[in-house]
């Protein structure tokens, strides 16, 4: 069924129905084929795409500059390292270029609050590449990872351990409620989301046949778990400033055999990345620094032995990214119907 999304804006999942949350992975999915059948498919072919990324992004930005490249587009890059909105000109005069300039404005920065405003001030679509929010092109990818597994998405159990009211598992909790999916997150009760947030994914769950559970009990939040997902307990802007006494109080609920050999037999791992599954990266060494010395530290939310296990789906995930950001740019910006 053919569904039109034409000029509306990517900023959180809670925007978009049911039926066009799984048309953008039904389209995902035809965009991977093509792509993996080598066949052209610039459809958006003379449009031009601007990101704008005032926090730094590996993933997320080549997802979309790949993306926008195969669909014909060109794409311009404004970083934290050469610009920041409203540093030399206002930010209303800058998004008023951009506005002239492209056909589309994809924002990642810290503040959701920033994203909105920009809302405001274009009349070009707006993508969200993350905020402190919400990720809501992650979900895309990341429901297609799991349709491709399984093969359907209505009620299955998605289990997110560590930090639950973190960006990852907040937009986890809404896609999940709007697909039928049974949400549970696990981990320190004082990193629950806000009250409101999980009376809204309840919300959603209710109209949709699903669950949505916040839950300390990780014996009983592990048992009927088909995907485990969880994600890094440090932002980007923290790297300064280790959270040592976050990483501690997280450290019971993060993912290894153990917790893996206690769920289906068929399900699996996933992982957003960038993932703290070794000792190898300078991160790393940074953190295991400043924790105490007897600790047994093979992983920090997830040890290497699960995230390089056949369970693992963490890089069918990223490679899914570039065919879900095509879906949600090409279904947003494209002229015919």
């Amino acid at each position: 069924m053919e569904i039109d999304l034409r000029n509306r804006n990517f900023l959180a999942m809670q925007d978009f129905s049911e039926e066009e949350i799984l048309y953008l992975i039904d389209l995902s999915a035809e965009f991977k084929k093509l792509k993996k059948e080598k066949r052209p498919h610039k459809y958006l072919e003379g449009q031009n795409l601007i990101l704008l990324f005032e926090e730094s992004s590996t993933r997320t930005r080549t997802s979309f500059e790949v993306a926008a490249f195969d669909l014909g587009m060109g794409v311009s890059l404004i970083s934290s390292n050469s610009s920041k909105l409203g540093e030399i000109e206002t930010i209303e005069d800058s998004i008023s270029v951009f506005d002239r300039y492209f056909d589309g404005i994809v924002y990642r920065g810290n503040k959701q609050a920033m994203l909105e405003k920009l809302v405001n001030m274009t009349e070009v679509p707006i993508y969200n590449a993350m905020t402190d929010i919400t990720h809501p092109s992650q979900m895309i990818s990341d429901m297609l990872t799991i349709r491709e597994k399984f093969g359907y998405l209505k009620g299955l159990n998605l289990l997110y351990l560590g930090y639950p009211g973190d960006i990852m598992p907040n937009s986890l909790s809404i896609t999940c409620a709007k697909l039928g999916i049974n949400f549970t997150a696990a981990g320190p009760r004082e990193y629950f989301p806000k009250e409101d947030f999980i009376e809204l994914s309840k919300h959603f769950a209710e109209k949709h046949g699903s669950k949505i559970i916040y839950t300390e009990d990780l014996e009983e939040a592990i048992k009927d778990a088909d995907v485990v997902y969880t994600d890094m307990w440090i932002s980007l802007t923290e790297i300064n400033h280790i959270p040592v006494r976050r990483i501690l109080k997280l450290y019971p609920y993060r993912v290894d055999k153990k917790v893996m050999d206690k769920t289906k037999d068929k399900a699996i791992f996933m992982h957003c990345l960038p993932a703290f599954h070794n000792k190898k990266s300078k991160l790393a060494k940074k953190v295991i620094a400043k924790l105490p010395k007897d600790m047994d530290f093979d992983g920090m939310e997830v040890t290497n032995e699960v995230f390089r296990s056949k369970k693992s789906m963490v890089f069918d995930q990223t490679e899914n990214r570039i065919p879900a950001v095509k879906a949600i740019l090409y279904s947003t910006l494209r002229s015919e119907w």
